[in-house]
């Protein structure tokens, strides 16, 4: 749900004045960006210390170039706002490209939603277009894409609307197609997320409401992440109150974590001398609430839609504790907000942040290689609207959390709130580049970190 010009960090306090942070400038094209999250800079992070810099630096647009035999379609002429000395291309077309993962073998495969299609890409000359050819057909929403090893085979897992499919993947090409799980809940925020750790699938069962607590009461539950064997047995959920957590991905720890797209129209939940307890404000609805980014293990529950994660007081949208929600949950009974935790990470609100990737066993530069990759896809209803963004948030070992998200790719979306594009993941090649896909313009882009 996200916008861009040069970039201020979301303060959402009580006072409603704080709340506007973020309102006045959209960008244009070639600026640096009003996502709402503060721009790149030297780095006070004793682990990048030795650097200078998270590695991402000040923003300035880049120009598109476009690789041989692809059509620029809609990105034609355009540039991203990236680090000093990246280069960017339109490297292939894909129609509604959508989420995206690496094969073994260095093709990439990307899914295309309601286009029903996974793609294939499989690299060829420096500077030319991949190959692109059809993967799969007549999938009911492909989604989510993840590959693992078993019994010495290459597996790729798919999520569907209402199912978790596997196939043997080798030289490009998939058979032995089974089922893992069918019959999941396919509406509302029905598609699904994956991903897969030791024989374990992950996957996302998002809300079927904007804000209903009917969600937290339908069999099977909504609004969680739940695991399956890839055999198909062991399914449960691990994890409620996730309204939307279509971003999946393991830390460097082995955790996992999710990014989730909140809720729209959150009514104010502070008892305050605004006067404003319960009512719907725009200025409030437009930084509340924040999209969260946090490590999910069975038993966590990040609130939805009973408690609201609660920003006054924080200029950094780190560790952010939860309010009660003034219509579902008033009086605390529904569920006790103090006692489930904290969100890690806040994101502006509406940035509807649908990719997450980790960065540690790539072979982006170092300064990039412990963090993680976070793509928003912009707002749908916000006004201005929030832009797209693709932002990098370092990983702290010491305490094995992310730390403040910094604008990595901006640009996407001009200065009257008009879009070009829209970043939907961005995942780290084998040859140290990072690659976007853009479902609107039906693009993948190749951004290479300079020297």
């Amino acid at each position: 749900m996200p916008p861009t010009r040069s970039l201020r960090t979301i303060s959402t306090a009580a006072a409603l004045s704080i709340a506007l942070i973020g309102l006045s400038a959209c960008t244009s094209e070639g600026d640096a960006s009003a996502t709402g999250l503060p721009p790149a800079k030297p780095s006070t992070s004793p682990e990048l210390s030795s650097t200078g810099q998270r590695g991402v630096g000040p923003l300035a647009p880049v120009p598109l170039e476009v690789a041989g035999g692809v059509d620029a379609g809609a990105a034609g002429g355009r540039s991203l706002n990236l680090p000093a000395g990246w280069t960017a291309e339109v490297w292939a077309n894909v129609p509604g490209a959508r989420l995206a993962a690496w094969a073994p073998d260095k093709r990439l495969v990307v899914s295309t939603g309601d286009r029903r299609v996974v793609s294939i890409l499989t690299p060829g000359a420096a500077g030319q277009a991949p190959a692109v050819a059809t993967l799969l057909d007549g999938l009911d929403n492909p989604q989510g894409l993840a590959f693992t090893q078993q019994d010495g085979r290459t597996i790729l897992v798919v999520g569907e609307k209402t199912r978790l499919v596997a196939f043997d993947y080798a030289d490009g090409a998939v058979s032995n197609r089974r089922v893992i799980i069918d019959g999941l809940p396919g509406g509302g925020h029905g598609s699904k997320a994956v991903a897969v750790q030791d024989g374990i699938v992950y996957y996302n069962v998002g809300s079927g409401t904007n804000r209903d607590p009917v969600d937290r009461t339908s069999v099977p539950e909504r609004g969680t992440v739940a695991r399956v064997g890839l055999d198909g047995t062991g399914n449960r959920t691990i994890a409620t109150g996730v309204r939307n957590g279509f971003g999946l991905s393991f830390a460097p720890d082995g955790t996992l974590f999710v990014a989730v797209n909140q809720a729209d129209n959150q009514p104010y939940p502070f008892r305050d001398d605004t006067g404003q307890y319960g009512q719907t404000v725009r200025a409030y609805i437009n930084e509340n609430p924040v999209e969260q980014v946090s490590r999910v293990t069975p038993g966590t529950d990040l609130g939805w839609p009973y408690c609201v994660p609660d920003t006054r007081g924080s200029r950094d949208l780190l560790n952010l504790p939860y309010v009660n929600d003034p219509i579902n949950n008033p009086d605390g009974r529904a569920l006790d907000c103090g006692s489930i935790g904290r969100t890690m990470v806040g994101l502006p609100a509406h940035s509807a942040p649908l990719g997450l990737a980790f960065t540690h066993d790539s072979t982006l530069p170092e300064p990039l290689r412990n963090g993680a990759l976070i793509t928003a896809h912009g707002s749908w209803n916000r006004q201005p609207p929030r832009p797209p963004y693709v932002a990098y948030s370092a990983w702290d070992s010491a305490t094995n959390t992310l730390g403040v998200p910094v604008e990595l790719v901006t640009g996407f979306q001009d200065a009257n709130g008009s879009r070009w594009g829209r970043s939907v993941t961005a995942v780290p090649g084998p040859d140290g580049s990072i690659y976007l896909t853009d479902d609107k313009a039906g693009l993948v882009y190749r951004l290479t970190p300079g020297g």
